[in-house]
């Protein structure tokens, strides 16, 4: 499949079009549930032993509610250093492009990227000067399309030096006349078993999990969208930010199962990095997406120089993704009890969202919720608040506040609002009560909790983009407790993948009847086998989002090659089972952690390692000493 004719090539500065209606994002949906079951067999096969499940619509998705933008993600930390770093200018490719001005701006926009980042960048234009660079050098070659094999081949010799790259898009696909090549130049650059280029599509996502070297600065799940102006995807093993679905689904090229990358990662033998990205520059929807893109190309840049990088990892004890379980008691308020005295006897934590108002009538129940986990409202009487002026909201959610209070004998920290709908004025008005986070559906934005800024502080929403028994039994109309059990659990693997939080709810009428709440049971003990959850309350997710946002860590050169790292916690939040994911040049066994002269325990990934941070109190720091062995490297 050839790349579009040069005549439909964008011109430097596409117009961005507005974000999308309601209507606009509901005609989306729909579409994306009739092509969800030609995406579903490839997206399976993203993970080796992961399965993908598509995501159904909720009721909460019938009609949108506006809500404020959330703050945005904790930050990374890179060390502040100045790199070489050369900037190839293609002017065969610059000829490619209809609008004279198209190229040099791309190459502008570069420039002042990798300036950003501590690139001290130089021009050059043919393969000799390419091959006079050193190891020490970033080499980036965005956009360049149409060049010879003598100048593929420079670029090659520079990452198998030991040279960093970034490249994008079709690289190499033409040859210096700008006549059709093929992909040959991008499987060569990054090892890539497959290239293809994306069949134009309604909507283009593309997601990023966590624990990537280019994910530093990102909610796990973050979804990202573009235009459709020519893009392409790779094949490659292993997790990788990947093309998806409105649903964070593998979204492969068409007639394929494993073309899905949106974004690659390579290191050669020499250690040379190269990071490969299959969409240009100035595609992004809307201004947040572009910017999103702007801070991957920049985590790619940092990366390809080598620059260390640390961040808080995203859950406690290093899991790998956490897991929330959360009743809704609204009706069959003695089922609940089934579901308490299996999180006792499974020693997990579960949450309870009950309807106030009726929960006063089962006086017998309270204290066997409380002592399973926590108990959170549904309101005083389950109706929807979202659309209701702030003083409306805030008056009907006291009154909830205070009769849970009353009934459990402890303040209510989590809401879930009926259809889980709310707004603005739901978040402020549960935050001015001492309200600490909401669970609700996010339009899968992010597989993991978001922060929002009211009057009276902060507070976390924590998304459901899973499945829940509503979905399966009452919208597909399963009959059989296993298609419940199926859905969480694939649901499960897809969170795990990216690294997110996993609400497992369900409704005491429905999934919590006696004879189908042992599905939890089956959900418990799948994510205990596997050792990689972090099972919690609502309460302590939100509590350890905070901390972790507000948490900072600095990274910075020692004197001989070694590295430091400061951790500060704010004034309002310690920090407990904390640990740092470390993004190390070289090979990780050359670095050894230390606090205090003494050494401490670590674990090695892929791209650095991994470090637990001692449990800090609030406005607390901690200095860790990173000893490099450079004497024995090679």
């Amino acid at each position: 499949m050839q790349l579009i004719h040069q005549s439909q090539m964008p011109p430097k500065r596409d117009p961005v079009p507005r974000a999308r209606s309601a209507l606009q994002w509901l005609t989306g949906l729909l579409m994306l549930g009739v092509i969800a079951a030609a995406v579903i067999a490839a997206g399976m096969r993203l993970w080796q032993d992961i399965e993908i499940q598509r995501l159904t619509r909720t009721p909460g998705l019938a009609d949108p509610v506006a809500i404020p933008t959330a703050l945005p993600p904790a930050s990374a930390s890179v060390v502040s250093r100045t790199f070489p770093a050369a900037l190839y200018y293609s002017h065969e490719s610059a000829a490619f492009f209809p609008d004279p001005d198209y190229y040099p701006g791309i190459l502008d926009g570069w420039e002042e990227l990798i300036g950003a980042v501590g690139g001290q960048v130089v021009r050059i234009s043919d393969p000799d000067q390419i091959d006079s660079l050193t190891a020490d050098h970033v080499l980036v070659a965005p956009t360049a399309l149409c060049m010879t094999d003598r100048v593929i081949t420079a670029l090659r010799s520079h990452a198998e030096r030991g040279g960093g790259l970034v490249i994008n898009w079709a690289v190499g696909a033409r040859d210096s006349d700008c006549e059709w090549l093929g992909w040959d130049a991008v499987t060569r650059l990054t090892a890539a078993v497959e290239i293809r280029e994306l069949e134009k599509r309604e909507a283009l996502f593309y997601s990023i999990p966590a624990g990537l070297p280019l994910s530093l600065g990102f909610d796990p799940g973050t979804r990202v969208e573009l235009r459709f102006e020519s893009q392409l995807a790779a094949a490659t093993p292993g997790t990788r930010v990947y093309w998806a679905d409105w649903a964070m689904n593998a979204a492969p090229a068409e007639d394929t199962d494993d073309v899905n990358a949106a974004v690659l990662t390579h290191v050669t033998e020499a250690g040379g990095r190269v990071a490969w990205f299959g969409f240009r520059m100035g595609q992004g929807a809307t201004p947040d997406d572009e910017e999103r893109n702007l801070r991957l190309f920049s985590n790619g840049v940092t990366w390809a120089a080598g620059l260390p990088a640390a961040e808080i990892a995203t859950w406690p004890q290093a899991a790998r993704a956490t897991l929330l379980i959360a009743e809704d008691v609204e009706s069959r308020f003695s089922n609940a009890v089934a579901l308490a005295n299996i999180a006792r006897h499974k020693a997990v934590p579960v949450t309870f969202f009950v309807v106030s108002q009726l929960a006063l009538e089962h006086p017998d129940i309270a204290d066997s919720l409380s002592a399973a986990g926590e108990v959170g409202s549904q309101t005083s009487d389950h109706s929807v608040i979202a659309g209701l002026t702030y003083s409306d909201q805030r008056s009907r959610l006291s009154r909830s506040w205070t009769e849970i209070h009353r009934w459990a004998g402890d303040s209510a920290f989590g809401l879930h609002p009926p259809e889980e709908r709310f707004d603005e004025n739901t978040l402020r008005a549960w935050r001015s009560l001492g309200g600490r986070y909401v669970v609700a559906v996010n339009d899968a934005r992010t597989a993991s909790p978001e922060v929002y800024d009211t009057p009276d502080g902060k507070i976390v929403l924590l998304p459901r983009i899973i499945k829940d028994d509503y979905n399966v039994f009452v919208q597909e109309g399963a009959l059989r407790s296993r298609h419940l059990t199926q859905a969480y659990l694939q649901g499960m693997a897809k969170v795990r993948a990216v690294g997110g939080l996993a609400v497992v709810s369900l409704r005491t009428q429905v999934a919590g009847e006696p004879g189908r709440v042992g599905v939890v049971g089956a959900v418990i003990d799948s994510a205990q086998s596997k050792g990689e959850w972090w099972i919690a309350t609502g309460r302590s997710v939100a509590d350890w989002w905070l901390a972790r946002r507000e948490t900072k860590v600095q990274i910075s050169d020692l004197p001989g090659g070694d590295l430091e790292l400061r951790v500060t916690t704010s004034p309002q939040h310690g920090l407990l089972d904390g640990w740092l994911n470390l993004i190390l040049p070289g090979d990780p066994q050359f670095w050894t952690p230390e606090m205090s002269g003494q050494p401490l325990q670590y674990s090695e990934t892929n791209w650095g390692l991994r470090i637990p941070i001692p449990d800090m109190a609030p406005s607390e720091e901690s200095v860790i000493v990173l000893r490099h062995n450079g004497a024995t490297e090679t």
